[in-house]
């Protein structure tokens, strides 16, 4: 999946709830080119960091964390969830 139609798809599935690894839920809203989660504005993920994000081979939070990616149990939970790849 290239990352305007994952953008797409997080962009149609804003305020609904996602969960991590160990169900941690959460939700994000979509600002220009990032994700606040819980609308926290600490919480940051670029849309560059989940376009390096899907480029990962059989992805894991460890292996997003190894990247440097902010969030990698978000990031894996957005990234894989089904609302998101399979629309």
């Amino acid at each position: 999946m290239n990352i305007e139609m994952l953008w797409k798809n997080i962009q149609l599935c804003e305020g609904e709830i996602f969960k991590t690894v160990r169900g941690v839920e959460y939700k994000y809203v979509v600002y220009n080119d990032y994700l606040l989660i819980n609308d926290d504005k600490r919480r940051k993920i670029t849309k560059s960091s989940l376009q390096e994000a899907i480029t990962i081979e059989n992805p894991s939070p460890s292996k997003i964390q190894q990247e440097n990616i902010w969030g990698p149990s978000y990031v894996y939970g957005i990234i894989t969830d089904e609302r998101i790849k399979g629309f």
